[in-house]
């Protein structure tokens, strides 16, 4: 194919090269070359090459055969299945009928299915494919691979030498390097130009049969879109889209199409028709050659593998790497595997890349593309909204985070704090007098902003400001609900009021040093609540006297944080002490914990007592067992592990024990996706047994981690 001058003009010609394709494959045919035909990204094509076979893809996108199919398969089953198989029993696709011998994998269930009705009328060949990408699935992977080889050269009469199958494996990473660093142009910021012209390229590469030049080829497009690029030819900035899910092309770019036709720009395509099968070359190094074929080929991170770590660690280079903005997943109806696999990518994207992503359910079909391209408009709008610094409020959001303050006992400057963090929206509240209450976001506010003004109880009234045109409605709405908020506030705290003034507690503040405790003694005796209670002492401590239930403690650790902000120094904040006989074991027992905490958090400036007491537990145990007391070599098994194969099994195994088991929580507290952690649970299983310890031979062990953590903390 000749180079045409116009980046349009290529784009066009690799687009239509599926339907050239059928017309070449004649001649091919004609001139004695084998054709192979395959249905998925984990066959190793480089078989097909080495015996001189054209490897072609018969997966189908086309909503056309689909009735044809659905006269002998359910309607309920995957349309890329029921497209497929339409057009092999309809003889309307060239590639099948001229192909000597169709290769299948035991992947979903329906394409299982779908090769046993095809055997009937065609040659078959089946890969048994492992259901994990396990040490021991790669194992069986390559003897599957070495029955494939030895199958073909008993099909095609040919020896497949060393040399060929290495020549093959060459071309093939020449190809997959080739349109890699195609898709890579999508990493700049604004895109080169529209993902579906990527795909385009990427889709019509399967289609050129004269493999040597096409490196060359796709190269050179990089090249001229990367020369128009450096002149300023591009994109405006666009929301930039990943789509994940099940293979794109046909009816599917539908989805494409509908990104790009409102407003976005599809910067990586994921899955198997995608970035998926060009991101890992076979290691052409290694002596064990077909090794390395079943490795790079067992490695693509299909929805049909469990656990499925690689689509996971891939989608978040992805993401990364391009520079996304949102992630679309498309599904197409009766994909279960993918399907059920959404909600782990749905909570990775959302909870860990802290991304908006939304699914699409569909088919080959038109019928929806109206309702699709109305989904994904809005899905654009509000990445663009959230971009520009608008977003939509959930004004549900509003209201738990203020009804969950109060019904907590957070005094309202913090409840009110909590709502400026989520809304963006200046607030103040105020009485008749102008006295300011309470007040977040006043630095936003200019002479000229329009306010949102509501009434409440005792001469109170709200004042909410309206940032941009779009806020008005959301702020007024947001006013109201603070205003009502307010008024529930004051009577839960007249209810309340009584019992805490009948219960003061004592309090200890120690501060890192003395000249900066009598500092802070004197920022607080400038306040109405503490300048009555407030005792400095001859050390670093402070003395308050009269604290009145958790408003006050909550406003004192608000006052801390304020005064420590630009101090370079430390300050713990004690619990209440309701016997004034305890205050000097009760200091003592706080100075601990102080030290304690400095050393497990040093970079910390503000520290609360509460949230180090397993630390003094621990502290206490290790002092009464002694230097050798819980050691076990149960850990010093998994230490050894990690140093040989760094899989972060001892801090894994920490965090499971300390979240008491919960999978979900552990995955949180060491930032990593579910799927990943699952296997090294299956390793410490094997190693500990855990499902089969009571509670208190796992506490022991966490005990003896935590003094372990707790000497390594001393140590340093």
């Amino acid at each position: 194919m000749k180079l045409v001058q116009d980046l349009p003009g290529i784009f066009e010609e690799f687009g239509e090269k599926r339907r050239e394709a059928f017309l070449e494959v004649k001649e091919y045919k004609d001139k004695g070359v084998p054709v192979v035909g395959m249905y998925c990204a984990y066959f190793p094509t480089e078989l097909a090459m080495a015996v001189g076979a054209i490897p072609v893809g018969l997966c189908s996108f086309s909503n056309e055969t689909v009735t044809a199919a659905e006269r002998e398969l359910p309607k309920s089953m995957c349309p890329l299945v029921k497209s497929s198989y339409g057009f092999a029993i309809e003889d309307k696709c060239p590639f099948f009928h001229f192909a000597d011998l169709v290769i299948g994998e035991t992947t979903c269930d329906g394409k299982k299915k779908m090769y046993e009705l095809m055997a009937e009328f065609k040659p078959v060949f089946v890969m048994e494919l492992p259901n994990s990408q396990s040490e021991k699935g790669l194992e069986f992977w390559r003897r599957e691979v070495i029955r494939t080889k030895e199958y073909f050269e008993e099909f095609f009469h040919v020896i497949i030498t060393d040399e060929m199958i290495h020549h093959a494996v060459h071309l093939s990473n020449e190809i997959r390097r080739s349109l890699k660093e195609l898709c890579e142009v999508m990493k700049l910021d604004p895109a080169p130009v529209f993902g579906t012209d990527i795909q385009k390229m990427i889709n019509g590469s399967k289609y050129r049969f004269d493999f040597k030049t096409t490196p060359e080829l796709v190269d050179a497009v990089t090249e001229k879109i990367l020369e128009e690029y450096h002149q300023g030819k591009h994109l405006e900035s666009r929301p930039r889209i990943l789509v994940t899910g099940c293979p794109i092309g046909g009816d599917t770019m539908k989805i494409l199409e509908g990104i790009e036709e409102n407003g976005g720009v599809v910067v990586a395509v994921e899955n198997c028709s995608g970035v998926k099968t060009l991101d890992q070359m076979v290691d052409e190094t290694q002596e064990d050659i077909y090794g390395a074929i079943a490795k790079r080929y067992l490695s693509t991170g299909c929805s049909i593998m469990t656990p499925n770590d690689n689509r996971i660690e891939l989608i978040g280079r992805i993401i990364e790497e391009y520079r996304v903005d949102g992630v679309v997943e498309m599904i197409l109806s009766g994909c279960h595997a993918t399907g059920a696999e959404s909600i782990y990518i749905r909570k990775f994207v959302n909870e860990e890349k802290n991304l908006p992503y939304i699914s699409i359910d569909t088919d080959y079909s038109s019928a929806d593309k109206g309702q699709i391209s109305t989904r994904l408009a809005a899905f654009i709008e509000m990445i663009q909204a959230d971009k520009s610094g608008k977003k939509e409020l959930d004004m549900n959001c509003c209201y738990k985070l203020i009804v969950s303050g109060i019904s907590g006992g957070k005094c309202f400057g913090e409840i009110l704090q909590n709502v400026w963090d989520y809304t963006g929206v200046p607030v103040r509240f105020s009485k008749r007098n102008q006295e300011v209450l309470y007040e977040v976001g006043k630095e936003q506010v200019t002479a000229d902003a329009q306010c949102i003004v509501h009434e409440c109880l005792d001469d109170v009234r709200i004042e909410a400001v309206i940032l941009d045109d779009q806020r008005k409605i959301q702020v007024q709405e947001l006013a109201d609900i603070l205003a009502k908020s307010f008024s529930m506030y004051q009577k839960n705290r007249k209810n309340t009021g009584n019992d805490q003034k009948r219960q003061p507690d004592y309090l200890w503040i120690l501060v890192s040093d003395t000249s900066l405790a009598a500092r802070l003694a004197g920022k607080l005796e400038e306040t109405k609540e503490f300048s009555p209670v407030v005792e400095k002492q001859k050390d670093n401590s402070i003395l308050i006297t009269n604290i009145r239930g958790k408003e006050d403690r909550t406003l004192l650790i608000r006052l801390c944080k304020e005064f420590i902000y630009d101090c370079d120094g430390k300050i713990l904040i004690g619990n209440g002490v309701k016997a004034e006989q305890n205050l000097s074991e009760n200091k003592r027992l706080q100075q601990e914990v102080f030290e304690l905490a400095r050393n497990r958090a040093p970079g910390k400036h503000l520290y609360l007592i509460e949230q180090y007491y397993h630390e003094l537990a621990i502290s206490y145990i290790s002092r009464k067992v002694g230097e050798n007391g819980f050691k076990l070599k149960e850990l010093e098994q998994i230490r050894c592990e990690d140093e040989e194969t760094g899989k972060n099994l001892y801090e894994t195994l920490y965090w499971y024990l300390r979240m008491k088991r919960n999978v979900s929580q552990t995955a949180a507290k060491l930032k990593i996706h579910r799927n990943t952690l699952l296997p090294r649970l299956t390793r410490l299983n094997d190693m500990l047994d855990l499902d089969n310890r009571d509670g208190a031979e796992c506490e022991k062990l966490l005990v003896a981690m935590e003094i372990e953590r707790m000497k390594s903390s001393d140590d340093l």
